[in-house]
């Protein structure tokens, strides 16, 4: 794992840990649009794709299931 991953899991972690206050900043379609763009980025392997990959399996655990 790269020092970049390591830098952002501890960042998205970080807020589980704290049971920080989550704020609806987003649409459900720029939800939507946000985990693509993490999974394109998971999948390209490079530096903060695992990060990406986890980021995005936490952002659409959260999104409504889709009809």
């Amino acid at each position: 794992m790269s020092e970049l991953d390591d830098r952002l899991l501890s960042l998205v972690d970080g807020v589980v840990d704290v049971d920080e206050k989550r704020l609806p900043l987003l649409t459900l379609r720029e939800a939507q649009a946000a985990v693509q763009l993490l999974q394109r980025l998971a999948e390209g392997g490079g530096e903060g794709a695992q990060a990406a990959r986890h980021l995005a399996g936490s952002l659409a655990r959260r999104l409504p299931a889709a009809d």
